[in-house]
């Protein structure tokens, strides 16, 4: 049996402990955590990682031989030159969304990274996630005919008041929990280049960044994807709801519901100019089947919270296998570029600066 992966974890507040950190929990004959690094001296020790060494800065940690690979998971602004420090400092990494706040950010981490040969894992984790899998599954069968739009809804009722309220920090919903539901979406889009439109607002939030984030994706021969983060919505609407020409879809993490036609079954119907008969308009009954998906495990409670623990323990598995095994990459750094692209164009259409210290196109 090969060794476990030591890791040094950077940030351990809530995704590096609460996340990563449990994760290796329950793979340790796989993952074990050898230093974390964290600005509060109270968080440097954990109890379910007595071994791991307390560093009282990055720079400590990145110079521990033991330390194989390297979990960035400090606040947003820091993640791409973090990850850069320790590209160079020769070990692997994984980096929290978001993967950088442009192109430029994630073109010098994939340098880096390729020079040295050493694997560079962005964190998308949700894309392991059941119900977008099966969405994704029923969009390509065609049973849904073709997709005409699709709307992403991540939405609560909530205020916050935390680091990931600041642009300081590089905070705001957009590069937080933004690059999740778009992760998804151009996974459904296609490969053609969307057309991007977006909203920014702050609401209910205590500080300066957004708490409100709508994005509109078009393009010839796709489907209309919107994206709706909403921190005002009392009665949320559903996180998926699909719309095709033979039919549609709607649930959340927990359950799905579709409907669908099969046209072949109906008879043709040509243009008819002709009035119709009584002043009706034109009716048909239509035979819709049906079909539902339960998720198997516990999904996350919605908009913001904390994913369920397999699709990280999937993609940790992949990981292990990347490093260990010389395994393909599912989730490259070049597929997540072409998310970061579209969040940095969000933010150059809001008129929003980018946070100190980020690389320029």
């Amino acid at each position: 049996m090969k060794k476990p992966i030591a890791v040094g974890i950077i940030g351990f507040g809530r995704s590096g402990c609460s996340i990563h950190a449990n994760a290796y929990l329950q793979m340790q004959d796989r993952f074990r955590v050898a230093a974390i690094y964290d600005p509060l001296l109270e968080r440097r020790i954990h109890p379910d990682w007595p071994e791991a060494k307390a560093c009282a800065t990055s720079e400590e940690l990145l110079g521990l031989e033991d330390v194989e690979m390297v979990v960035v998971a400090s606040p947003n602004k820091f993640h791409a030159r973090q990850t850069l420090a320790a590209l160079e400092a020769g070990k692997h990494v994984l980096c929290e969304k978001p993967f950088g706040y442009t192109t430029a950010d994630v073109d010098a981490m994939r340098t880096a990274a390729e020079q040295r040969g050493l694997v560079l894992q962005p964190f998308q984790q949700r894309r392991y996630e059941p119900d977008f899998l099966k969405v994704k599954e029923l969009i390509g069968s065609g049973l849904l005919g073709r997709i005409t739009f699709i709307n992403i809804s991540w939405a609560g009722f909530s205020r916050r008041w935390d680091w990931q309220t600041s642009r300081q920090f590089g905070g705001g919903q957009l590069y937080n929990n933004g690059p999740h539901p778009l992760d998804h979406a151009l996974e459904l889009f296609g490969d053609t280049e969307p057309e991007v439109w977006c909203d920014l607002r702050r609401s209910l939030a205590s500080g300066d960044a957004e708490d409100e984030v709508q994005i509109l994706l078009r393009a010839k021969d796709a489907p209309v994807i919107q994206i709706n983060l909403l921190a005002t919505a009392a009665y949320p609407l559903d996180r998926w709801y699909v719309c095709g020409t033979a039919g549609g879809l709607r649930g959340n993490a927990g359950r799905l519901e579709w409907k669908w036609v099969d046209w072949s079954e109906m008879p043709e119907r040509s243009l008819d100019t002709n009035p119709t008969t009584g002043r009706t308009y034109n009716q048909e009954k239509l035979p819709w089947r049906e079909g539902f998906w339960d998720a198997e495990s516990a999904a996350d409670s919605g908009a913001g919270a904390a994913p369920g623990d397999q699709p990280t323990l999937d993609s940790y598995a992949d990981l292990w296998s990347i490093i260990r095994e010389a395994a393909p990459q599912k989730i490259t750094p070049q597929s997540v570029r072409r998310r970061v692209a579209i969040l940095q164009q969000c933010y150059k259409l809001a008129g929003r600066s980018f946070p100190e210290g980020t690389r320029h196109d």
